[in-house]
């Protein structure tokens, strides 16, 4: 009888099946409408030391250059190296300089990347030993243009800090 009773039970139950497939058109479509960041190129500029007159207010300043005299008005060429001149049409220049400091203070750029509507640069800014002397610290970079994006924002040791506008173009 409990043998009977097995058996119809396991005659009668049906099978379902489950889709647990997931629709790969929809997956690439999602990914084609919501596309991952886009890392861009940058480098560090060489051969350029800050204007000792500026005085800064922000322990943390950003500067944004459109051409050569513009750089000039806060960057001034050091004549021991050899400087190498940024290329304004394709890449947006910029400065990260830091306020006036004992300690010593080194400036990098770790990446460069895209997000919906912005360009987000990350920086490491790490302060060291004191020194006997008053510096202040400043590293100008340079990073790949890209149209279509409304803000540049800066992000120190992994923090927002700063964003600019950048004209749509």
């Amino acid at each position: 009888m409990i043998l009977a009773a097995m058996l119809l039970s396991s005659c009668t139950s049906k099978k379902q099946e489950t889709d647990s497939a997931v629709d790969s058109l929809a997956v690439d479509s999602l990914l084609m409408m919501n596309p991952g960041p886009s890392l861009l190129a940058y480098s560090p500029v060489s051969g350029f030391s800050l204007d000792n007159k500026l005085v800064f207010t922000d322990s943390v300043n950003y500067f944004m250059f459109s051409n050569q005299e513009e750089l000039n008005k806060k960057f001034i060429i050091d004549k021991s190296s050899k400087v190498v001149t940024p290329d304004f049409l394709i890449n947006y220049v910029v400065a990260v300089a830091c306020a006036p400091t004992t300690k010593l203070t080194t400036i990098v750029m770790d990446r460069v990347e895209t997000s919906d509507s912005s360009i987000d640069v990350y920086l490491t800014i790490q302060r060291g030993e004191d020194q006997k002397f008053l510096t202040k610290p400043a590293q100008i970079f340079v990073v790949e243009k890209r149209n279509g994006f409304s803000a540049m924002q800066f992000f120190v040791n992994g923090k927002m800090d700063k964003a600019f506008v950048l004209g749509l173009n």
